[in-house]
C-alpha cells in the first residue's frame, strides 16, 4: 500500500503507512476498554473513548516530535535520508547513506530513547504536582508518560534494527575499531534472544496466557528468521567483497574468422550450441579483430551472402562493455547493470579477451559459494532470461553495502 505524505521538513517527506490508521483505531479501542474495565466508576463509556483517542493522539504527537529531532541529529552526523514512514509506535527511515563513524551512530541511536524518557519524566512531573483537577486530563497525561517510558525501554532492547541494537553494535565498533564485529555480535545476540522468546512463548501458550504466549512465540520466530536472513546477507557481502571476476566460470567466446562470408556464418549459427549466442568475435590469424551481432544476416539479402563477409560489419572490441579479470565481484555487478544487455566481456591485463559473463554466471557463483547448487532443469530456464537465480537481488545488496559504507 502507498504511504500518505503528511508534511516535509529539510526536503524529507514524512509519511504515514495506511496500516497506521487501523492500528490507531485498535489502540484507541484497547485503551477505552481498559478504562471501562478498571475505572468504570469514574468514567462513562464516552469519556473512556475520549481518553483512548486523546492518549493515542498525544502519543503520536510525541513520537513525531521525537522523530523530527532524531532526523536533525542524523543529518548532522552525515546521514542522507530519502523519506520517513511512521508505523504508529515508531518510524522507519529510508536512507541513501548511513553515518560512517561509530561515535556518530552512538549519538543517533541514543536520541529517540533519551527523548522518550525525557518526555515521560516531564509528563509524570506535571501529573504529580496536583495542579491538574480534571481526572480525564490527569489520566491522559499519565498514560502518555507511561507509554513513552515503555517505548524508550523497547527501543533500548539490543535487537536487529532497534535503537538498542544499533547502539550495541556502534559501541563495539567504537572500542574494537571493527564495524563488522559489532554487526556479527548483534546478529548472534538477536538469534539467542529470539530463541529464548520462542521458548518462553510456548511455555506461556500452554500454561499461562494463550494470547501473550502466542505473541511472544511469533515475535521470536520473526527474530530467528531475521537473524538467519542477516547471516545470509553477511555471507553474500563477504563473497562480493573478497571475490574477483577471475574466479567465475566464464562463458567461452564464439569465434569466427574475419574472412568468413555470411553463408559460413549462417551455417555456424545453425549449430544448436551457437543459436543462443547473439555476439560472435572475429579473429584473424589468431589475433582478435572485433565482434559482430548475428542480426547482420537480416540486413543482407540471402543472394548476396556468398559475396558478403563478416569483416564488413566488424565493430571494435573497445565498443563492447568489458571488465578486467582482477575486478572485484561487486564492481562487476554494478557495471553489468549499466550495460545494455547485462553482458560483459572479460579481458586480462593485456586487453586479451577471455570470455563472457552475465547475471546467470555471477548468480550461480554466489550460490555455489553459499553451498547451493541448482538442478540443470532450473538453470536451463534461468539462462534464457539472463536474471540472477532464485530472485537473489545482488544489485540491491550492493546498494545497501554502499549505504552502510562497507564498500
Amino acid at each position: 500500500m502507498r504511504s500518505l505524505q503528511i508534511f516535509k521538513i529539510w526536503g524529507i517527506p514524512f509519511k504515514f503507512h495506511p496500516y497506521w490508521f487501523v492500528v490507531f483505531f485498535l489502540f484507541t479501542l484497547s485503551i477505552a476498554n481498559q478504562v471501562n474495565q478498571t475505572t468504570s466508576q469514574l468514567f462513562n463509556n464516552k469519556e473512556a473513548w475520549l481518553i483512548g483517542f486523546l492518549t493515542s493522539f498525544f502519543l503520536l504527537g510525541s513520537i513525531i516530535s521525537h522523530e523530527i529531532i532524531h532526523t536533525f541529529v542524523s543529518l548532522n552526523q552525515g546521514v542522507k535520508i530519502k523519506k520517513i514512514t511512521f508505523y504508529f509506535l515508531g518510524a522507519i527511515l529510508q536512507t541513501e547513506r548511513d553515518c560512517q563513524n561509530a561515535l556518530g551512530n552512538i549519538k543517533i541511536a541514543l536520541v529517540r530513547p533519551a527523548l522518550c524518557f525525557f518526555t515521560a519524566l516531564i509528563l509524570l512531573f506535571i501529573s504529580s504536582t496536583n495542579q491538574i483537577q480534571n481526572e480525564i486530563v490527569f489520566n491522559i497525561i499519565t498514560r502518555v508518560a507511561v507509554l513513552n517510558f515503555f517505548i524508550g525501554i523497547l527501543n533500548l532492547i539490543p535487537l536487529g534494527s532497534l535503537d538498542g541494537g544499533n547502539l550495541l553494535k556502534s559501541i563495539i565498533w567504537y572500542f574494537s575499531g571493527s564495524r563488522n564485529q559489532g554487526r556479527y555480535f548483534l546478529n548472534k545476540l538477536t538469534f539467542f534472544l529470539s530463541l529464548c522468546a520462542s521458548f518462553f512463548g510456548v511455555i506461556f501458550l500452554f500454561n499461562f496466557n494463550f494470547y501473550y504466549g502466542l505473541t511472544l512465540f511469533i515475535l521470536g520466530l520473526f527474530g530467528i528468521n531475521a537473524s538467519r536472513s542477516e547471516s545470509q546477507f553477511f555471507k553474500i557481502e563477504k563473497i562480493l567483497k573478497l571475490s574477483t571476476v577471475s574466479e567465475l566460470k566464464l562463458k567461452p567466446l564464439r569465434k569466427i574468422e574475419l574472412s568468413s562470408n555470411l553463408n559460413e556464418f549462417n551455417n555456424l549459427i545453425k549449430d544448436q550450441k551457437e543459436r543462443k549466442n547473439k555476439y560472435f568475435f572475429l579473429t584473424k590469424e589468431g589475433r582478435w579483430e572485433g565482434y559482430i551481432d548475428k542480426k547482420i544476416l537480416n540486413s543482407v539479402s540471402i543472394k548476396k551472402w556468398e559475396r558478403t563477409f563478416v569483416g564488413d560489419f566488424k565493430k571494435p572490441l573497445e565498443d563492447f562493455y568489458s571488465i578486467t579479470s582482477d575486478t572485484e565481484l561487486w564492481k562487476a555487478i554494478k557495471k553489468i547493470e549499466k550495460s545494455n544487455e547485462a553482458i560483459l566481456l572479460v579481458i586480462n591485463s593485456g586487453n586479451i579477451p577471455l570470455g563472457i559473463i552475465n547475471r546467470n554466471t555471477i548468480g550461480y557463483y554466489v550460490l555455489s559459494k553459499m553451498g547451493i547448487n541448482l538442478p540443470y532443469e532450473i538453470t536451463k530456464k534461468i539462462d534464457k532470461n539472463n536474471q540472477y537465480p532464485l530472485g537473489i537481488e545482488l544489485p540491491r545488496i550492493i546498494k545497501i553495502m554502499q549505504e552502510k559504507g562497507e564498500i
